[in-house]
């Protein structure tokens, strides 16, 4: 049972991947609530799709409102708890290296202070890739494709020329190089991102941004009627899985959230930088507990910066794995290199290390081992190797 809301084509799209794959799996049908009516039309390969009207659908909505309720007290409540026992976490600590108190009691203390931090640790939602790895296949998007192409004509993109989405917030001219390299091959640029006071934006671009902000399912549209999608947020990476779109992320600040789900993806990183030092990192720093426990504390406290600072994927970068994608859809994607397959392996292993100790890694990491058919881009992987 889903239901999907197209005001967040992500969450829709992943939420109907995942239930397609899990219905697949037993042989099963989906049944779609109210909320389908605004969507795509839409077609499942081996999964019949069952729509909830009338008084049963009715029902069917009022249980899953009551189900939503359930789940988000009892995240609440998790949450709230969690606090509470962090607290007396730190306040048993604090007693337990009292000097002044005798030894058996502050080795006493330790271990209540141990015990409340365990109930500390949040319930945590693991990204489903290994559903998502095979999903694509059970959605067809044939009709989709066709509705894009007209709605798509009606904002500007032309009917003629292959179509590329771009969607970026780096630098204006790092991004007028790549767009530049694209037109010569003749794409047409969907752009989403970023607008520059001084930018002369480059011939064979259509300005999709406040398009979308009116109306978020044009993106879902862009991508169905794109060869590619160039991006810089992992939300229009995971769109890309629903409309089964190859897909190149840049500036990724971690090897895991980003890591490529399908083997139609890549993925650039970004330069990280030790603020303090002011001198970049290694990749392998990325790999780190005192990496991700910066980048839990940003996320905890809403800072955009911690100890590490990000420096853009240059010009030439983006145009190598643009090239490199593009190779990837002509070969069919069996051109990984052995330097790639390492690094894969490096992250499932530093994933199941570091979920002992960070809860981004447990969200973002290997899912029972797996992280992704997809892989890092062949010159950053070949650097490491």
């Amino acid at each position: 049972m889903v239901r999907p809301d197209w005001s967040d084509p992500v969450r829709s799209g992943i939420d109907l991947l995942t239930a397609a794959e899990r219905a697949r799996s037993i042989s099963g049908a989906i049944c779609v609530l109210d909320g389908m009516r605004e969507a795509p039309p839409l077609a499942f390969a081996d999964v019949p799709v069952v729509r909830a009207e009338g008084s049963r659908g009715a029902w069917l909505s009022a249980r899953w409102n009551v189900t939503s309720a359930a789940r988000e007290t009892r995240a609440w409540w998790r949450d709230r708890a969690g606090s509470f026992a962090r607290e007396l976490h730190r306040e048993w600590r604090r007693n337990a290296g009292d000097d002044r108190l005798p030894f058996e009691l502050r080795q006493r203390l330790r271990a209540i202070a141990d015990a409340s931090i365990v109930r500390a640790r949040p319930d945590i939602d693991r990204f489903p890739r290994r559903l998502l790895r095979d999903a694509p296949t059970v959605l067809q998007l044939t009709d989709v494709a066709a509705q894009a192409r007209v709605v798509l004509t009606a904002h500007g993109v032309p009917v003629d020329a292959p179509l590329v989405t771009f969607e970026s917030r780096t630098r204006a001219d790092i991004a007028s190089a790549a767009i530049d390299a694209l037109r010569r091959d003749g794409y047409t640029v969907a752009w989403i991102g970023d607008r520059w006071d001084d930018w002369d934006a480059p011939q064979g671009l259509v300005d999709l941004t406040e398009a979308v902000e009116r109306s978020p399912l044009l993106q879902m549209f862009a991508l169905a009627a794109s060869a590619f999608v160039v991006c810089e947020s992992v939300d229009l990476q995971q769109l890309a899985y629903f409309t089964n779109t190859p897909s190149l992320l840049i500036n990724a600040k971690e090897p895991f959230m980003p890591y490529p789900v399908t083997a139609k993806g890549l993925y650039v990183l970004a330069t990280a930088i030790d603020l303090e030092r002011v001198q970049p990192i290694h990749i392998e720093q990325m790999f780190t507990e005192p990496y991700f426990r910066d980048i839990r504390k940003r996320e905890a406290r809403g800072r955009r910066r911690g100890s590490f600072g990000y420096r853009d994927n240059t010009a030439d970068e983006v145009v190598k794995g643009i090239e490199e994608l593009r190779a990837g859809v002509a070969s069919n994607w069996t051109d990984e290199s052995e330097s790639q397959r390492q690094f894969r392996a490096r992250v499932v292993e530093a994933g199941a290390a570091l979920a002992a100790v960070s809860p981004h890694v447990v969200e973002w990491g290997p899912d029972a081992g797996f992280i992704g058919d997809g892989r890092l881009v062949r010159f950053q992987a070949d650097r490491l190797s």
